[in-house]
């Protein structure tokens, strides 16, 4: 079976179904465009030839970096001249690389946000070839390689009937560490707020747990510490015992002994007397022990002000502030080998650190996550505009499929809220006006919202109305639609009208009436399973379930109405179908019936001249 994109007959193929009008929504085919081969680095090739059809608009694909890398700059070029030629307008699907800088191995690094900066902006930067004149739609997704941060299900309320949503975990992170944590749900039955119910189920509030982690890791720092200083403190009291050494000692007679005698260069057996000997060796035992600990505390201490002093509100860290003023002069190289200033430096230490808030030592993966790839987004753009001015491609941050790291509306909106604050900064500090660089970043940052995407989260309990909500969300920040039908469940890719994406309710809430933009087809999976098979492109079943008009007159014949026979010259028919030659040309079918011709008559249909 051949494709229809070859040559055939004119009339309808019995063995392929047609899709009729099953997307329940109408667009002109003007406004439809198809994604190129994402396994190839030929998107040139891939161009010539899937324009054939009548493709008005195609997206290439550079989702590897490696592949993107090896599309020459040349090919951009030509696909340029070759769209002026054609009519046909193009946009780019850039590479899926983790903007964050959360790397492959879980862990977060600045030198990873660094080096994916790099390679967003050389695919922004060479996608403005493809359309120099104009804003050419460059798609990222928000997150390339994370899980969902917040997972949430629906599920039905046995006490009320209701499908409620329901938090089931959370990921955290510790950004001084780019450590990364999960918090999972767990029972809690110890008494809230005045109540003991253990027989009721609380609910998983990942703002209370995230408080009670940091609380406990907070708590349990600062215990550490005082236990070693404690514990030095006591063990340099037995060395005092050990020597006799009273009370009525000045601190500095004191300190200077046991310092003296923790030295490495001080040797006990120079001692005549075995008596004294043997108790300033046990003395000497007790104070290396003991300044060992104080310097454990000590070092503890540094490095707990540092975290506190870092995420602490302005109020604490005055306290903070103030308590590194009070003890500057004593911190000396030689402070940890005086154990008075040592113990009396981390005891106010521990005091301070005691008094306030309990810091944001573990934060919301998610938060970090917008915060971080909001700097790479936004410093490409930036850049981009910088080069290129008001002809600068446009990057739209794409929802990537239901269960991946940001890929709810809300989490979306966020990201590109953040990441057009990045660019109202920069430009600002280049001297720009606050007011032209928010138009510049509202037009520079968008969204492209992938349907089937959003679609997935069915599979978590949401309902058709729920995938229809998530559309309203992100409806003020959309650019640019890409188009794929599924069932809710895998991220399978069917031109829609074959799954249970509600597009025309989606399309509807894209815009009072419906979204005119780019309308991108990704139909992987029809390429997988039936395009080789005879199915041919993606385009045809799509236009037929979008019932979308063959001419651009109001009143028109449709791709979803069945052609009759010869229907070939209706515009997308059949190439130099074989009727053609059968009714018009001079061959032997067309000799008189008595000499073996198929049809009646004595002449050729074309030249009017006999066939003999």
């Amino acid at each position: 079976m051949s494709s229809y994109e070859s040559i055939y007959q004119g009339g309808d193929n019995i063995l392929m179904p047609k899709y009729y009008p099953t997307a329940k929504y109408q667009s002109n085919v003007g406004s439809l465009g198809m994604s190129m081969d994402p396994r190839t680095a030929n998107q040139l090739g891939e161009v010539n030839t899937k324009i054939n059809p009548g493709l008005r608009h195609v997206e290439l694909l550079g989702l590897n970096t490696q592949i993107m890398d090896s599309i020459p700059d040349q090919h951009l070029e030509e696909i340029n001249r070759l769209s002026k030629l054609t009519g046909v307008t193009t946009s780019l699907h850039g590479p899926l690389v983790e903007a964050s800088g959360i790397g492959e191995k879980g862990g977060w690094e600045e030198g990873n946000r660094l080096g994916a900066e790099k390679q967003l902006e050389s695919a922004l930067l060479r996608a403005h070839k493809l359309d120099p004149k104009g804003n050419v739609s460059v798609t990222v997704h928000s997150t390339a390689q994370l899980p969902e941060m917040i997972t949430k299900i629906k599920e039905k309320n046995e006490k009320t009937g209701q499908m409620e949503e329901k938090t089931t975990g959370m990921l955290i992170i510790n950004p001084e560490v780019g450590k990364i944590a999960p918090i999972e749900y767990e029972k809690r039955f110890f008494p809230k707020d005045g109540k003991f119910e253990p027989e009721e189920t609380r609910i998983f509030n990942e703002t209370e747990e995230l408080e009670k982690i940091n609380k406990d890791q907070w708590t349990q720092q600062i215990s550490d510490i005082n236990r070693h200083a404690t514990y030095g403190e006591e063990i340099l009291d037995r060395a005092k015992q050990h020597l006799g050494i009273s009370e009525k000692s000045s601190p500095e007679e004191i300190n200077k002994l046991l310092a003296n005698i923790s030295k490495k260069n001080f040797n006990p057996d120079s001692i005549p007397d075995s008596e004294d000997r043997q108790i300033f060796k046990n003395a000497q035992k007790e104070a290396i022990h003991g300044q060992i600990y104080l310097k454990d505390a000590y070092r503890n201490l540094k490095n707990v002000f540092d975290r506190a002093y870092l995420n602490s509100s302005d109020e604490d860290r005055q306290k903070l502030k103030a308590y590194a003023q009070e003890i500057t002069p004593l911190i000396t190289k030689d402070i940890e080998d005086d154990p008075r200033i040592l113990g009396d430096v981390v005891e106010k230490g521990v005091k301070v650190l005691n008094e306030i808030k309990t810091p944001s030592l573990w934060k919301p993966l998610n938060e970090f996550v917008i915060e971080q790839s909001a700097k790479t987004y936004g410093n490409i753009a930036t850049k981009a505009f910088k080069e290129f001015g008001s002809n600068a491609p446009v990057l739209n941050i794409e929802n990537p499929p239901a269960g991946s790291g940001l890929s709810r509306a809300e989490d979306l909106k966020n990201l590109i809220e953040a990441s057009r604050k990045v660019i109202v900064e920069n430009l600002k500090k280049d001297g720009i006006s606050g007011s032209e660089a928010k138009q510049a970043a509202e037009k520079l940052i968008g969204a492209t919202w992938d349907v089937g995407h959003i679609n997935m989260i069915r599979k978590k309990g949401y309902s058709e109305e729920d995938v229809i909500a998530e559309s309203k969300i992100i409806a003020p920040f959309v650019k640019h639609v890409h188009l794929s039908d599924n069932f809710g469940l895998d991220h399978t890719e069917l031109p829609m009208g074959m799954g249970n994406v509600p597009l025309k309710e989606i399309m509807k809430k894209l815009g009072d009436k419906g979204f005119e933009g780019k309308k991108i087809i990704e139909a992987g999976n029809w390429w997988q399973h039936f395009a080789e098979k005879g199915g041919g492109n993606p385009f045809k079943p799509s236009i037929e379930a979008f019932n979308s008009p063959i001419y651009a007159m109001k009143e028109s014949a449709y791709w979803s109405t069945p052609p009759t026979f010869g229907a070939y010259y209706m515009g997308h028919g059949p190439i130099n179908p074989p009727v053609h030659h059968k009714l018009y040309g001079s061959g032997f079918e067309n000799l008189p019936t008595e000499l073996g011709g198929e049809i009646p008559g004595e002449r050729g249909r074309f030249s009017g001249t006999p066939n003999t």
